[in-house]
């Protein structure tokens, strides 16, 4: 793997972790750092980059993570991320951040791995996950307190370029050719509207959201300490991290619940005593932190949050698909929207099932 970094690649990699962590990292060269590629995400590049085993120093494995902050400046502003990371790292909600440069930053590696179906079923994980994600929303941030509708997040994501990709374009062409059956059977626009509005109407409280709590940005760390197992969970990646509606969190964690797979998953939504484990633990730890206050009312109690949670799925579902869409119409990926069915079609399922069990929203 450590083959595929360019020459040049590797020179700016090393450049930044002897710039910026300097000690060991400054008595190296650059072909003496293991340097591997990570990942490619939505936003970002991530490479680890680590000292050879024989020179010990408190961070000699890192992670170097590029940001494409330019192409999505529209969505999200790069100073407050860089100050929320600042804050989340000390506050130990992520892994330590080591050095923030132009478009990027370095954190600490970790060794871990990322949540999973045999975690959603474990007490002990769901509740650490869940009182984290409750610390999480519990947070005053130094960034505006304000958030757009449904509506106009809707109306800022599918734009005019993409919406003609799904009537006649290259989206179009593609539901026909993989014969995707929900996409024929739903309008796209008519879902997103009757989404955009129920889910409005909820009015789900505004907090501090990750806005992508997904499997890839929750990090597990299992460890022994004193023959004892020890278990950590880091959020990571806070790029469309802002003030936004609590049941945005609830819904993107429901949305993969019990699902072998990483992304774009599929399989039965967790029935309501299912979701309690993590709604419980999340009440619980709101509790310790606001009162009993917190939970005399409504607002607050089991059933409402978990009504919101099965309509932001609704949304995380929606967002997946439109991902796709995105990214087949704006950079020619020929292999996603066979996903997008995997995804739009959990959507259906979830959403017959909230509207037998809440006629309100029919």
């Amino acid at each position: 793997m450590e083959n595929t970094i360019p020459v040049e690649e590797r020179q700016r990699l090393y450049e930044l972790c002897k710039t910026y962590l300097s000690g060991k990292w400054s008595e190296v060269t650059a072909n003496e750092l293991t340097i591997k590629p990570v990942t490619d995400g939505f936003v970002n590049k991530l490479y680890y980059c680590g000292l050879p085993d024989h020179m010990d120093t408190k961070y000699n494995k890192v992670v170097v993570r590029d940001v494409d902050y330019e192409q999505f400046k529209d969505f999200y502003n790069q100073t407050h991320v860089i100050a929320m990371s600042v804050i989340l790292s000390q506050i130990n909600i992520s892994p330590k951040l080591l050095a923030v440069f132009p478009n990027g930053t370095i954190n600490e590696f970790i060794e871990c791995r990322y949540f999973n179906a045999t975690d959603d079923v474990n007490p002990k994980t769901v509740g650490l996950l869940a009182r984290k994600l409750a610390k999480f929303h519990s947070l005053d941030m130094p960034i505006p307190k304000t958030t757009k509708s449904m509506t106009e997040l809707f109306k800022d994501f599918f734009t005019e370029e993409l919406k003609t990709s799904v009537n006649e374009g290259m989206v179009f062409k593609q539901i026909h050719e993989y014969n995707l059956q929900t996409f024929k059977d739903l309008t796209l626009t008519d879902e997103l509207s009757w989404l955009a509005n129920t889910v409005q109407e909820l009015k789900s409280p505004v907090v501090f959201s990750h806005n992508d709590f997904n499997r890839r940005n929750t990090l597990v760390r299992d460890s022994n300490v004193n023959n004892n197992k020890e278990m950590e969970i880091f959020l990571i990646d806070f790029d469309w991290t802002n003030y936004s509606y609590r049941g945005a969190d609830f819904g993107q964690y429901f949305c993969s619940w019990g699902q072998k797979e990483t992304d774009f998953g599929s399989g039965d939504f967790p029935t309501d005593p299912q979701m309690a484990l993590f709604i419980d633990a999340y009440i619980e730890e709101m509790i310790e932190m606001n009162g009993n206050s917190y939970a005399k009312l409504e607002i607050n109690s089991r059933e409402r949050i978990t009504k919101e949670a099965k309509l932001f799925a609704l949304m995380a579902f929606m967002k997946d698909v439109m991902y796709c869409i995105w990214q087949t119409t704006l950079i020619g990926v020929t292999d996603l929207m066979p996903k997008a069915e995997v995804r739009f079609n959990c959507y259906r399922v979830l959403k017959k099932r909230i509207l037998h069990e809440y006629p309100d929203l029919q």
